[in-house]
């Protein structure tokens, strides 16, 4: 079919035509169609049918531009093409944590998906203070499952190949990512966020600090050269959506293959993020301290993972029989693993700028309308920043960086903390 931008007129009779879809719908029902996207990128619709609600659909389709920025700034539909492929991946890797597929369309930008009408997207709750109980595993074994799977350590060499070029030319998310990430936020932009107090420790404190900015460019170039595995790479809070029993991961159109530790890194800052803004959200620390054991079992069970699935692993692409005795593989993978956990802090660190400065910030901090308040939580952010990439490679393993996390949050200054709500 040709590409045609869908909307609610259009929708009913494309989806008529989709087997899968009817299935769940009906052929020919009558259906309610309300557009819920709140994202930078593209449209999104959860579909019911009008005498059965239960039955229902979300379809999600590509537009030829930015959705946040609307006509004036194009960007190339081809993004949806690399989320349908990495959907369609982790659902054999990860079935229970990505939502089922019901229909894709690389032609018409078009995927139409499992609804999870019963599940949150979890930066909402997380603002309200709604706890997951198993969410720090449920991402942790997402991560270690996709992650090792992808990777040189639990693939052969020419499967692994041809996995990488469906991804190879993902290059206008990867561009932005390297504008929006790793660039824009540390130096003076029109892209970029305004807040005069925060401004002001920015241009004082971070963006002439040449030790800073060398350190941002030390994981921007990681993440320009390394294709250690296949990344969700937009793996944030609200590309989650949970309840109390599950976790499913959404929204993978910025998928490539990088480095372990993006994903790791971005993912922890976000619950750091969270953690901060709840100074302000929360009338005690209960909930923080909910938020900062959860960070830290995200890195618990994905390492544990990771090793298990090593340890049942046979021949790779990296590793083949008898290359290594028994001693030399268990010290390559202590080695191994302690590099992934300090590019995970390195890339944490870029996140809580970026998300602080840049264009694109998080609803826990950015959605708050007092600007002094808000100011004096984003330099929180801004002071862990600058500590977490000035001792990433001295922090060597979990149980460390919660000591870290513990003393920065212990010394933040009072006043920044006394926020009436």
């Amino acid at each position: 079919m040709t590409y045609t931008v869908l909307d609610k007129s259009s929708i009913p009779e494309y989806l008529n035509g989709l087997p899968k879809v009817v299935e769940v719908l009906g052929k020919g029902s009558s259906l309610d169609i309300e557009e819920i996207g709140d994202g930078n990128l593209n449209y999104v619709y959860k579909i019911r049918r009008s005498d059965s609600p239960d039955r229902s659909v979300v379809l999600k389709q590509a537009v030829p531009y930015l959705r946040m920025a609307g006509e004036d700034w194009p960007l190339s539909r081809n993004r949806m093409t690399y989320e349908i492929r990495a959907l369609q991946a982790y659902n054999e890797l990860v079935p229970e944590y990505v939502p089922a597929i019901y229909h894709s369309d690389e032609e018409m930008s078009v995927l139409v998906m499992k609804n999870l009408d019963e599940h949150t997207v979890v930066r909402h709750s997380m603002i309200r203070g709604i706890m997951f109980p198993d969410i720090g595993h449920d991402i942790g074994t997402f991560l270690a499952d996709t992650l090792f799977k992808t990777s040189a350590l639990g693939m052969g060499s020419i499967e692994r190949r041809h996995l990488m070029d469906q991804f190879t030319l993902n290059d206008e998310l990867c561009k932005l990512t390297e504008d929006f990430i790793f660039t824009f936020p540390f130096m003076e932009h029109d892209s970029n966020y305004s807040n005069p107090v925060t401004d002001e420790f920015a241009r004082a404190n971070l963006r002439c600090d040449t030790e800073y900015k060398l350190g941002i460019l030390k994981f921007k170039d990681l993440f320009l050269t390394k294709t250690d595995a296949l990344l969700h790479a937009d793996l944030h809070t609200g590309s989650l959506m949970a309840n109390s029993d599950e976790t499913y991961v959404i929204d993978m159109e910025f998928a490539f293959f990088g480095p372990f530790g993006f994903d790791i890194g971005k993912i922890i800052a976000n619950f750091l993020m969270c953690y901060t803004s709840h100074y302000y959200h929360s009338a005690d620390d209960s909930y923080q301290s909910w938020l900062l054991d959860e960070a830290m079992n995200i890195w618990k069970r994905f390492e544990a993972r990771f090793v298990e699935l090593w340890g049942a692993q046979g021949e790779s692409a990296m590793l083949v029989e008898g290359f290594l005795t028994e001693d030399e593989l268990h010290e390559y993978k202590k080695r191994f693993m302690l590099n992934i956990f300090h590019d995970s802090l390195g890339f944490c660190a870029c996140s809580l700028a970026r998300r602080t400065l840049g264009i694109a910030g998080v609803a826990d901090i950015r959605d708050i309308e007092d600007t002094e308040k808000r100011s004096r939580l984003e330099i929180i952010n801004l002071e862990l920043s600058r500590l977490l990439l000035s001792k990433h490679e001295e922090i060597d393993t979990i149980e460390q960086f919660e000591s870290t996390l513990q003393d920065f949050y212990k010394n933040v200054n009072q006043s920044t903390l006394e926020l009436e709500k």
